[in-house]
């Protein structure tokens, strides 16, 4: 296989304490044929981020924008890309120096298409300090073709976006992260990919770090959660409305809002009910009650950790 170019594409919004570490983990990767493009955010910092990044001026590509948050900083930095490849790490995250190697690796053992699937790998919790934090997490495996990643990403878990390594002509076919997005946005794109025939390779080698620290979004706005779970879910349906999308990915959509009690559900039953479509009652009563639980116990988890 050839050595492609990979972007490592690196928003950063206020975070001169995480940074160096980010850079220095992306620097340290075994893959040599490889960018680094750093797109500062309007950080409101004192210049304390453009400082660092300065130190590496020669190894790195830097921006600077107004700040328009997180899918804004990354949809500039794949614009600005030039590698074939576009891996995302957050600037409070870390990767293993394996992390390109092992994942580009993956095309080649399994015969997957470098133009149409994604690679995702599993991450691991630090703290501020950069201490392990304990927690379950799920280690699937195996290749999973558009819409099974579609039912997996909806239903299940979403993958970790710096976890990832993306073909970038997806972007260019398929869409950006959306802008109007800070909480779930990476959960928004994988979605709109696999509905749109974008294919998914899980691998369960741990390569990535992802810090849990006070000054998150995903922590200081957790309201956001639901507000841009429905937007998805109403954008996803005109997706599905103007493509004709098969049965199978109506019916997914109306399980997953009729589970979580989402307030578009009434919109996708009349569209289910145009179609024609018929649904299962039984199975939508045992996912509600499924989702009940998870979201229990994950409350009961955080609660006690």
């Amino acid at each position: 296989m050839t050595k492609p170019l990979v972007s490592i594409v690196i928003p950063l919004y206020n975070g001169s304490n995480y940074v160096e570490e980010a850079l220095k983990s992306a620097l340290a990767q075994t893959y040599d044929n490889i960018e680094i493009v750093v797109v500062n955010d309007g950080s409101t910092d004192g210049g304390a981020g453009r400082a660092i990044c300065e130190k590496y001026a020669d190894k790195i590509v830097y921006f600077e924008k107004e700040n328009g948050g997180c899918a804004s900083a990354l949809n500039y930095g794949v614009r600005h890309a030039k590698g074939e490849f576009i891996s995302w790490l957050s600037h409070d995250d870390l990767y293993e120096p394996t992390k390109i190697e092992h994942q580009l690796l993956q095309y080649e053992k399994h015969g997957l298409s470098r133009e149409n699937t994604v690679i995702s790998n599993v991450g691991g919790l630090i703290d501020s300090a950069g201490n392990e934090i304990a927690h379950p997490s799920r280690k699937d495996t195996g290749f999973l073709p558009s819409i099974t990643a579609f039912e997996y990403i909806l239903l299940r878990r979403c993958p970790n976006g710096c976890g990832l390594l993306i073909p970038r002509g997806l972007f260019e076919r398929f869409g950006y992260f959306d802008e109007g997005q800070r909480f779930v946005l990476d959960w928004n794109l994988w979605l709109r990919f696999a509905l749109l025939g974008v294919d998914f390779y899980f691998d369960d080698e741990r390569l990535v770090s992802n810090r849990v620290h006070s000054m998150q979004v995903t922590v200081k706005q957790k309201e956001l959660h639901s507000k841009e779970a429905n937007q998805t879910v109403d954008q996803l349906l005109a997706i599905m409305k103007e493509r004709d999308a098969g049965e199978v990915y109506v019916k997914l959509i109306y399980e997953f809002s009729y589970a979580c009690g989402r307030g578009d559900t009434k919109s996708i039953e009349a569209y289910i009910k145009e179609r024609g479509i018929k649904v299962n009652t039984a199975k939508l009563a045992l996912r509600r009650a499924k989702s009940r639980l998870v979201r229990l116990a994950k409350a009961v988890y955080h609660k006690i950790r």
